[in-house]
């Protein structure tokens, strides 16, 4: 059941990520259907990207927060309903060359980036302390798979058709991931169900046991009653005119199930008496829900260790290169080396993703069996980095074998989610998964406006946009090492399967 629950949750992302990338695979046709200069085109494509994030600052940690207390079923077919609508007020702007519009449905699809909070919370549910890296990767190499395919279907469909027709093949891929929604909704309350049953018999049974040593007390007790009385009546037939046996001393007196003295007695009626004292005005002053739910987070977040912190903020800082380079590729390689050739361009940029895709999962299993995950860390620094000072300051006869080392690090960065359970508790894990896409979304706003004013300088060749790239991969080298120290106690290093398996909360 746990693979039929992962397989659900994978196909929940597919369509989002394929819908998401929809702009960046029509790069140049894009820009030709709406008619824009090169200038306000790239003011355009990166709003696009921008406006999706902005919401999601604040609303993923909000919905984590919801999610842990209100359950992940409720806001997973929510924010899947808010995907579908989203992407199809996108289709309706594309259609009628209007920005505003399709600016619109991006900031209604970006409402619902609270998806992957929800549904790689749930992934841990079933999966912690057992395969988790490898989970959470595959989830990620089917996200992965759509951008993938969106990069190869979309202008396809484009080079067949028209934008428009291209851009609803998106609006389909959200409504089957809508589809699985549902289906991941069904098996997970049917697996919560057949805990909760199991768990109701193991408690049936042990109030059977309970039941039988409380019969088994009553016995033993009437037995010494009854021995009592044989010992008084043959010591008073013993002692004649003597006196008779003293039987004031009664047993021992029974509450319940345990055997409690009259002093034992007294201080527990004392207790109950304090028990059912009424509640202070202090003891009743609850405050707002609201401003409790707010002081909850707050106190949760101050909670946070420094390796927590950093961790997240390298997670982020990583991923602000990565997505914002899949939305400027296509344009890039059509610049540098495919020049007015969208459809082999939007082929080679498929590299990255096609190779993370491939390999998150031997990775996740390395994870899962051996640990390591902090020099995975370091290394996806250095590879980033190296990967776009090759793309940005040297003339390569060809962009793949720098594409190739994005896409190892693509790969190794969907590890970092495994990494968090590692570091916070458990009934923290939603709320820290919706604060690190909250962070994730909040470089995601400002690193494309940079992008885009980096784009109108050198529209050409792009090598300030890579010299930043590079700069904050070679940074995210140093964060790494910086957690690494941190990591005394070797967590982030140790192997996620361990010899007992974990049991799951229902």
């Amino acid at each position: 059941m746990r693979w039929a629950i992962l397989a659900s949750g994978c196909l929940v992302l597919f369509g989002n990520y394929y819908a998401y990338d929809n702009p960046a695979a029509l790069n140049k046709p894009l820009q030709q259907h709406l008619g824009l200069s090169d200038d306000e085109y790239a003011y355009v494509l990166n709003l696009l990207y921008t406006v999706y994030s902005v919401p999601n600052i604040v609303l993923p940690w909000i919905s984590g927060y919801i999610a842990d207390r209100l359950g992940h079923r409720r806001i997973l077919i929510w924010v899947s309903v808010i995907v579908v609508l989203g992407h199809m007020i996108v289709c309706l702007g594309v259609e009628r060359r209007n920005v505003p519009v399709m600016i619109v449905g991006r900031v209604v699809f970006g409402m619902a980036e609270s998806l992957s909070v929800v549904q790689s919370a749930m992934t841990i549910k079933y999966f912690r302390g057992q395969e988790l890296a490898m989970a959470l990767g595959v989830n990620l190499c089917m996200s992965r798979l759509g951008s993938v395919l969106n990069d190869v279907l979309t202008p396809l469909i484009w080079s067949r058709t028209n934008v428009d027709v291209a851009f609803w093949g998106g609006f389909v891929t959200c409504v089957l991931s809508l589809g699985s929604a549902l289906v991941l909704v069904v098996l997970d309350r049917r697996q919560s169900r057949k805990l909760g049953d199991r768990r109701e018999r193991e408690e049936e049974d042990a109030l059977g046991h309970a039941v039988r040593r409380e019969e088994d007390g009553e016995e033993e007790e009437k037995e010494q009653e009854e021995k009592w009385q044989e010992l008084s009546e043959v010591t008073n037939e013993r002692g004649g005119g003597g006196r008779p046996l003293d039987l004031s001393l009664e047993p021992p007196l029974k509450e319940g199930n345990t055997m409690l003295s009259c002093k034992d007695q007294d201080h527990e009626h004392q207790h109950q008496h304090q028990r059912h004292q009424p509640l202070s005005s202090s003891q009743t002053n609850v405050p707002k829900k609201g401003l409790a739910k707010v002081k909850k987070i707050v106190r949760d977040m101050a909670g946070f260790s420094l390796s927590t912190w950093i961790l997240m903020t390298l997670a982020c800082l990583l991923v602000g290169v990565i997505v914002p380079f899949n939305s400027i590729h296509a344009g890039f390689l059509q610049m540098r080396w495919y020049h007015d050739d969208p459809k082999h361009a939007a082929q080679v940029t498929t590299v990255p993703d096609l190779l993370a895709a491939v390999l998150v999962i031997p990775f996740g299993y390395f994870v899962d069996n051996y640990g390591h995950k902090s020099w995975l860390f370091m290394l996806t620094g250095l590879l980033i980095g190296s990967a776009h000072v090759a793309l940005g300051l040297f003339r390569l006869a060809t962009p793949i074998p720098a594409l190739t080392l994005l896409g190892i690090a693509t790969a190794i960065n969907s590890l970092f989610q495994s990494a968090i359970p590692t570091l916070v508790a458990e009934e923290q894990i939603a709320t820290v998964f919706g604060l690190y896409t909250s962070g994730i979304n909040l470089v995601l706003v400002v690193v494309p406006l940079i992008v885009a004013k980096l784009m109108t300088l050198d529209p050409t060749t792009y090598t300030h946009v890579e010299i930043m790239f590079a700069s904050i991969g070679f940074f995210g080298f140093i964060l790494a090492v910086w957690l690494k120290c941190l990591d005394k106690n070797g967590d982030l290093d140790k192997k996620e399967i361990q010899s007992k398996p974990v049991e799951v909360q229902a």
